[in-house]
């Protein structure tokens, strides 16, 4: 079993092995809420009042005021979903509902609630609750009505978790689908923007967009745990022995805008003897690196960075935090667990 490199992940050391594919189905309670569908024929009424027709072309943004040059059912079809129609319909084009549908291929059953809400700010029922930054946006613009059913729409009466915090959506993004993983829409990328907007979306509600909000202030927060909590797991999808190539997918923390490898020796993964990183693997997610032919069993994590901070290495089985790669001089950046964005 020397031949046989070895990835860690939330304290355990796996052996590689063919990813295995799991189906889950996901049933979402259908809810009494103020706005359970987008429209109340297709066309009109509810969201469809304000922002129109979902399939009316083009959008005109309401925070920006420019066209998105095609409607809104297309650029989210199309841009984000990858025509995964499952994510957002029951089969038929209407009703399409706010916060429940079948799920999409490797999406959780939310509708506009896995990217337009987060569950910490839930209730604990189906997704009540998911959307309370979505509407105290509206509530901050003018538009008050969701307060009649929803107290959480009034910003006095709660503080929803911040902008740095992944909608469901974010966390585990399927597959096929192109849906952001970065709430605080980092440069270069901004990764929230698609068809004309300049700004992503203001997840918390609190009138302040994407990398101006504190909560995503690179020089205020360190990123959090890859793959921790509801992000995808660390896994190893693809490997080749001949070639030494190795493909990776993880879950990327808050804040992060890169992420590096840390390996080292199979021997010394109880101590965490790291003897060397590969650096800047980017933060899509996934990654095919040529791993180290020596040391011939090794073990690796990653842990993310967002130019100014590097983030924690996950926790041991004992439940305390992995240590930092003590020669990190190739890409080296300070750690500070006190800044966490978790």
């Amino acid at each position: 079993m020397k031949d046989t490199p070895f990835h860690l992940a939330a304290g355990r050391t796996r052996r590689l092995a063919p990813a295995a594919a799991l189906a889950v189905i996901t049933a979402v309670a259908g809810l009494a809420l103020a706005y359970d569908q987008y429209s109340t024929d297709g066309n009109t009424g509810n969201c469809a009042t304000c922002h129109g027709d979902f399939r009316a072309s083009p959008y005109t943004s309401k925070v920006d005021g420019l066209s998105w040059g095609n409607d809104l059912h297309d650029v989210h079809r199309n841009n984000m979903l990858g025509s995964d129609c499952n994510a957002c319909h029951y089969g038929e084009r209407f009703p399409t509902f706010i916060g429940r549908a079948p799920g999409g291929n490797g999406l959780a059953g939310y509708s506009c609630s896995g990217c337009h809400g987060r569950s910490q700010d839930g209730t604990g029922t189906g997704t009540a609750g998911f959307g309370a930054g979505l509407r105290q946006l509206h509530w901050r613009g003018g538009t008050t009505s969701c307060v009649n059913c929803h107290a959480d729409s009034n910003p006095a009466s709660k503080t929803p978790v911040g902008e740095n915090i992944l909608p469901p959506f974010y966390a585990s993004p399927g597959t096929g689908h192109t849906i952001p993983n970065n709430p605080c829409n980092p440069a270069p990328a901004f990764v929230e923007n698609y068809a004309a907007s300049t700004l992503g979306l203001d997840n918390d509600g609190d009138g302040t967009f994407d990398a101006l909000d504190s909560q995503c202030s690179t020089a205020g927060a360190t990123p959090g745990e890859v793959s921790r909590g509801g992000l995808p797991q660390l896994l190893v999808t693809a490997h080749n022995p001949v070639t030494r190539l190795m493909a990776i997918s993880y879950g990327p923390a808050c804040t992060s805008t890169d992420n590096t490898i840390y390996y080292g020796p199979l021997s010394t993964v109880s101590t965490y003897g790291y003897s060397g990183q590969q650096c800047a693997i980017g933060n899509t997610g996934a990654y095919t690196w040529n791993y180290p032919a020596s040391p011939a069993a090794f073990f690796f994590l990653v842990a993310g960075r967002n130019g100014t901070n590097e983030g924690p290495y996950g926790q041991s089985s004992a439940g305390s935090e992995r240590p930092p790669y003590a020669l990190n001089a190739v890409c080296p950046l300070p750690q500070d667990l006190a800044k966490r964005c978790e």
